[in-house]
């Protein structure tokens, strides 16, 4: 069963996220301190590296414990998460921040935001916190849309191929079992329908009949040809790279080198 697909696959998205988060606090540190940009680069490593990992986290405990819940209980658990995570992140930062280089011999520091820097994280963190609640329940939607297509495909019955079609004459139309065609085959502007004991000419195209008759019993002999596999009798070398069929109405088509490759893999 073919599976619906996202927009963009999760890596790309994940990876051209993190890019942007990362890109995004590299040109506010350059522009905001005099740090150099070595050493903004490398706290807007820090910060865009803890947040995709919590991010990731994050995730996986709502997937877990919250989405499964009622929807009152998601929309409360949404504030006292949302904080969290703001927080956590704040802390990670903190922690990160207090492991400078050289620091298993000065020892581990660890100093809090000024209270705007604080209060700034804070705000990051539950802004970043309300995209990744998004992210998440796209994702975990479509897990389960994909799950209840594929119960729905499993619970319908198989549908039987056709035993017989309704052609159109010039001023009739004919029911007529597919083990009766010998072969479809074009005329001009119409397509002789020929069967085991008479011939039909009908003005459906031949490209509608291969599009309706199945394919496990008709084969695209040429281009102008579809015969059932059941009508022949035998096969025969029909020079450069063809085939001639014979069939059971005692007539004999030339397939194309296509046409005769395709014969040849229906054969077992």
């Amino acid at each position: 069963m073919r599976q619906p697909a996202p927009i963009l696959p999760l890596r790309l998205l994940v990876i051209a996220a993190a890019v942007l988060l990362y890109v995004a606090y590299w040109l506010i540190f350059a522009i905001t301190t005099d740090d150099g940009i070595i050493v903004s680069m490398g706290t807007a490593f820090n910060n865009a590296a803890s947040a995709i990992a919590l991010a990731f986290i994050t995730h996986a405990v709502l997937d877990r414990f919250v989405w499964s819940q009622s929807q009152w209980v998601q929309l409360a658990a949404q504030i006292p998460a949302a904080m969290g995570f703001a927080f956590v992140w704040y802390l990670v930062i903190l922690v990160i921040r207090g492991l400078r280089a050289g620091w298993t011999e000065t020892g581990f520091s660890v100093a809090p935001f000024p209270p705007i820097a604080f209060y700034w994280q804070m705000f990051q963190g539950v802004t970043f916190y309300g995209l990744v609640a998004l992210a998440s329940v796209a994702i975990v939607m479509r897990r389960r849309i994909v799950a209840l297509t594929e119960q729905t495909q499993q619970a319908r019955p198989e549908r039987a191929p056709p035993t017989s079609i309704l052609v159109k004459t010039q001023d009739e139309t004919h029911s007529v079992e597919l083990d009766n065609i010998v072969a479809v085959s074009g005329a001009g502007d119409y397509v002789e329908l020929v069967l085991a004991d008479r011939t039909l000419l009908s003005s459906t195209r031949l490209s509608r009949f291969e599009a309706l008759l199945p394919e496990s019993q008709f084969v695209r002999a040429h281009r102008s040809h579809l015969v059932r596999l059941g009508a022949i009798t035998r096969t025969e070398p029909g020079g450069n790279g063809r085939t001639v069929l014979h069939l059971l109405n005692g007539s004999s088509i030339v397939t194309s080198r296509a046409g005769a490759r395709l014969v040849r893999d229906a054969a077992f």
